[in-house]
């Protein structure tokens, strides 16, 4: 099963999405988990870093 988590902008909602995303795979390894965020968001800091799989796109206001 593919699931998208999309969440970001800050740490409210970024660390939230994660930790989702976190117990969606501890609960089945096999799931393929994919966040999505902005370009511009603490998102495009924190998950280079964090060994999952992510998309950033450019988004304005």
């Amino acid at each position: 099963m593919k699931v998208i988590i999309a969440g970001g902008g800050t740490g409210g909602h970024l660390f939230p999405a994660v930790a989702l995303g976190e117990e969606m795979i501890r609960e089945r390894p096999a799931l393929d988990v994919l966040f999505v965020g902005t370009s511009a968001g603490l998102e495009a800091k924190w998950l280079p870093k964090s060994g999952y799989k992510y998309e950033l796109f450019e988004m304005h206001g």
